[in-house]
């Protein structure tokens, strides 16, 4: 167990991958906070602790590409990995052109994901430090 895990935010319209995210992430020591969707994301209480971004490509109402736009315009620090199981080329692309730490397929391998959170946890360390 870490002694201050990290927190990771998830954000993706489907229950399925939300839980399945939680249950991996958790099982390695992170903390979880599940969002299903960019509003109930930024309605959430603010966190100050470090943390590292889950973000569905395609939802409803806003797409992830669009709350990370956001999120860089407030200044929203959380390093942001986009995932997809299937996207508009242009989401990909715009997914892909912004400051997201990575993008992960759906489905990908945990090994993956993990990476892709060290790599976002480092990000932010480095925002601090």
């Amino acid at each position: 167990m870490m002694l201050n895990p990290a927190l990771i935010e998830v954000v993706d319209d489907d229950a399925d991958i939300r839980r399945m995210l939680q249950l991996v992430l958790e099982a390695r020591g992170f903390k979880v906070r599940t969002h299903e969707g960019a509003q109930a994301y930024l309605s959430a209480p603010p966190v100050t602790e470090r943390r590292v971004m889950l973000l569905d490509v395609r939802m409803p109402k806003i797409t992830g590409v669009e709350l990370q736009a956001w999120m860089v315009k407030t200044g929203d620090p959380t390093p942001v990995i986009f995932m997809s199981g299937e996207s508009l080329p242009q989401d990909t692309l715009a997914a892909q052109k912004s400051d997201a730490v990575t993008f992960l397929w759906k489905p990908f391998r945990t090994e993956d994901l993990l990476n892709a959170v060290a790599q976002g946890l480092t990000l932010y360390d480095q925002q601090f430090h």
